[in-house]
């Protein structure tokens, strides 16, 4: 498979190598013959934007600018965040929304989600807490906008 949209059920997009892609699902796994970067772009273009817009958003919201969460879609808040910088090959992104818990196993850490599989990823349990505190700022700062778009 080579086109794949991003939806509520992808937990994380990984690149396993190049020019492949692992997608981590609520019913199972697949892989697909893009790399992640495209994925994603493909994913924000399927939804009205594009990852390079949605990285500019984030960047103006949050104030920062590296390794940023981004919004995927806005009607269900669909916000992954990377592991590592996502110019990187081996950047994974990770659902906000699909994490139960984490773990740090040694210098790894280890994520399980929403339907208990378990996923160890190459950083440490700091940074991923670090990273899904942004990706957690930019879900609050963006509802409080529509809420207070709806009050108006």
């Amino acid at each position: 498979m080579e086109n794949y949209e991003i939806n509520e059920d992808t937990y994380a997009v990984i690149s396993s190598c190049v020019g492949k892609t692992q997608i981590i699902e609520k019913y199972g796994e697949q892989v697909i013959n893009n790399d992640a970067y495209k994925v994603m772009d493909e994913s924000c273009k399927y939804y009205g934007s594009s990852y390079k817009g949605r990285l500019t958003a984030a960047k103006c919201i949050l104030d920062c600018s590296y390794k940023l969460p981004i919004l995927i879609e806005e009607s269900s808040c669909l916000i992954f965040f990377p592991t590592k910088s996502s110019l990187l090959d081996d950047c994974c992104w990770i659902n906000l929304n699909s994490i139960k818990k984490t773990e740090k196993i040694g210098k790894k850490t280890k994520i399980t989600f929403n339907n208990e599989k378990e996923l160890i990823i190459e950083i440490s349990k700091l940074s991923l807490d670090n990273q899904i505190y942004r990706a957690t700022r930019l879900e609050s700062l963006i509802k409080k906008r529509i809420n207070a778009k709806k009050r108006d």
